[in-house]
C-alpha cells in the first residue's frame, strides 16, 4: 500500500478512536463527562486538542513507516494499526527504554588465560 493512502486510512482508526470517546463521555444517560477540565470544573478544548493531534499524528507516522516498509497490505490494516498506533508506541518505548548498568565484572575476568603446562610447546 502507497504511504499516502495509508496515513489517511491510519487517521481514520485514530478518528473512531475518539468518537468512541467522545460518544462513551457525552451519552445522555448519564451527566456529560468532557474528558479534561480545569480547577473550576469548566471544559478545557485546548488540552484535549492537543491530545487529538497528537494521536493523529501518531496514527499517520506509524501508518507511514509501515506502509514505507511495505508492512501494510491493505486498508483494514492501516485502520487498525491507526487504532493500536498510542499503544503500540508506548510497548515499542518501554521495550526499548534504558536498561540497568552491566554489573562490574571482577578482576579475574579480566586477567588472560595462559595454556596448561602440558599444551606449551
Amino acid at each position: 500500500m502507497a504511504i499516502w493512502p495509508a496515513c489517511a486510512w491510519g487517521l481514520v482508526g485514530a478518528v473512531l478512536v475518539e468518537m468512541r470517546g467522545l460518544w462513551i463521555a457525552l451519552q445522555p444517560f448519564q451527566a456529560p463527562k468532557w474528558p479534561w477540565r480545569d480547577g473550576r470544573g469548566r471544559p478545557q478544548v485546548a488540552g484535549y486538542g492537543i491530545a487529538v493531534a497528537c494521536r493523529f499524528g501518531m496514527a499517520a507516522g506509524l501508518n507511514a513507516v509501515y506502509a514505507a516498509a511495505d508492512q501494510i497490505a491493505g486498508p483494514l490494516g492501516a485502520v487498525t494499526m491507526g487504532i493500536a498506533a498510542p499503544l503500540l508506541i508506548q510497548q515499542l518505548a518501554a521495550q526499548n527504554g534504558p536498561s540497568a548498568p552491566d554489573p562490574p565484572r571482577s578482576r579475574s575476568a579480566n586477567r588472560p588465560q595462559h595454556a596448561s603446562a602440558g599444551e606449551q610447546s
